[in-house]
């Protein structure tokens, strides 16, 4: 009996009550490495840097996801984590236009850049030191990715720019000469031209456009700051561990470390 009324004790003095009960809906798109769908229809799961990383979090938070992992294009999810559809949806870049809408926690999944890739033929022929280079020049973006806003303005301003729904789609336009660049984060290209059988045929110039952090981010409408907070803390925490760093190795090992890291 003495055993088990310390082990009572041991267990409540590791357990936070606060988010016990709590349960989020969670969302998120197509983004290899940091989320993607594995597993044989009907019986799909998500899986991914990030949603490996969050849900680990979250796990010490004593708080699940409220049902499966759902996937969405991210330009419904985004709607959906605004009006309150999604309680949380990941992977983000950051976006002060997005920010005044939503919850950012303060501590990033990770850091990593906005890259321009080329066709490998193409190498010292077109190249990026600055948006002057890009002038008169095809790039491919995605809709609703939160490019920085110089990068925007200037394609904005140049009209040399074409939007599709996925990272996949610019690659097979780059591959027949539609566009001379694409714009993807850096660990996602590698991961994606890996993927494609294209290693060797697109490569990233060397210099990104921008160094950016990725978040997860939560709806204002249903999720309160202090939750948010709490996440932000135990994020902080696990990143300081040996176990976030075997995350970071497995998922980026393709293509190396970011450039940032």
């Amino acid at each position: 009996m003495k055993t088990v009324f310390l082990t009572i004790i041991v267990l409540l003095l590791f357990f936070d009550p606060s988010f016990a009960e709590t349960k989020l809906k969670i969302g998120t798109d197509e983004w290899p490495p940091y989320e993607y769908v594995t597993g044989l229809p009907g019986n799909e799961s998500m899986s991914g840097f990030s949603t490996d990383v969050i849900l680990l979090v979250l796990k010490k938070m004593n708080v699940l996801p409220n049902g499966r992992i759902e996937q969405f294009p991210w330009a419904r999810g985004e709607k959906m984590v605004i009006d309150g559809s999604l309680d949380m949806l990941y992977t983000a870049a950051t976006s002060e236009k997005r920010a005044k809408i939503v919850h950012y926690p303060s501590e990033p999944l990770v850091e990593s850049a906005w890259s321009l890739f080329i066709k490998s033929e193409d190498s010292g022929k077109l190249k990026y030191e600055s948006f002057d280079d890009l002038k008169g020049k095809r790039i491919g973006i995605v809709r609703a990715y939160a490019y920085t806003p110089e990068f925007r303005s200037f394609i904005e301003a140049e009209q040399n720019y074409e939007e599709v729904a996925g990272d996949d789609q610019n690659v097979r336009k780059l591959m027949y000469r539609r566009i001379d660049y694409i714009v993807m984060d850096y660990g996602n290209g590698l991961y994606l031209i890996d993927k494609m059988n294209l290693t060797g045929k697109i490569v990233p110039l060397k210099k990104p456009i921008a160094k950016i952090s990725l978040y997860p981010i939560f709806s204002r409408n249903t999720v309160e700051k202090e939750f948010v907070d709490k996440f932000s803390d135990e994020l902080k925490a696990f990143k300081a561990t040996s176990e976030y760093k075997k995350i970071y190795s497995r998922y980026f090992s393709v293509g190396g470390q970011i450039p940032s890291q």
